[in-house]
């Protein structure tokens, strides 16, 4: 694939139907975000909502959202469905990616870590006030843990059982955060 091929832009609530195609490839049952909890996301934080397009196709998305700083994370803002409404705040310190889902055919390819520093990269400059990024991740997620510790995420925190996947084993989630130090007029 041609990187010169992708192209991002924030989603817009005409997306929703890619967006929850692309979710239902990336996740299984019991651990998916509904169509309610990403429009509301889109209206409430578009800046923090990009879309990856390959050949004028939606093959990727991630959104976050911004709150405020707290040194012990609440595990009720990290849940699945949570209201973003109720948390986002635009002068926010901590940068909470709460969502990212590539369709299969994409991955293994750097496309995701390239979806994941764009975001990241992009809001660090419109937000100059974050001063730390967090993520959940699964236990059993290890490409991904790879990925994010390789970009300087450390474990914060487990919360056991987040992950709840029906007809599968439960899993534990771990809350890794970065510090934004001297990241902001470089790359990630």
């Amino acid at each position: 694939m041609n990187r010169a091929d992708l192209k991002f832009r924030e989603a817009t609530q005409e997306d929703i139907n890619n967006i929850m195609f692309i979710e239902d490839n990336s996740f299984h049952q019991g651990i998916k975000e509904e169509k309610d909890v990403f429009l509301e996301r889109i209206v409430t934080f578009p800046t923090g909502f990009l879309l990856l397009e390959h050949e004028d196709r939606v093959i990727g998305y991630i959104c976050s959202e911004l709150w405020k700083y707290q040194e012990n994370i609440d595990a009720v803002n990290l849940k699945l469905g949570h209201r973003i409404k109720g948390i986002h705040d635009p002068a926010g310190e901590e940068l909470y990616i709460s969502s990212m889902g590539l369709l299969p055919e994409f991955r293994g390819e750097g496309v995701g870590k390239l979806m994941f520093e764009s975001l990241i990269n992009r809001l660090l400059k419109t937000y100059p006030q974050i001063k730390s990024i967090v993520l959940m991740v699964s236990r059993n997620w290890l490409t991904a843990q790879r990925i994010y510790q390789r970009n300087g995420f450390r474990e914060a925190a487990i919360i056991p059982n987040f992950f709840q996947p029906l007809s599968l084993e439960h899993q534990d989630g771990i809350v890794m955060r970065r510090r934004v130090k001297n990241i902001r007029h470089g790359k990630l």
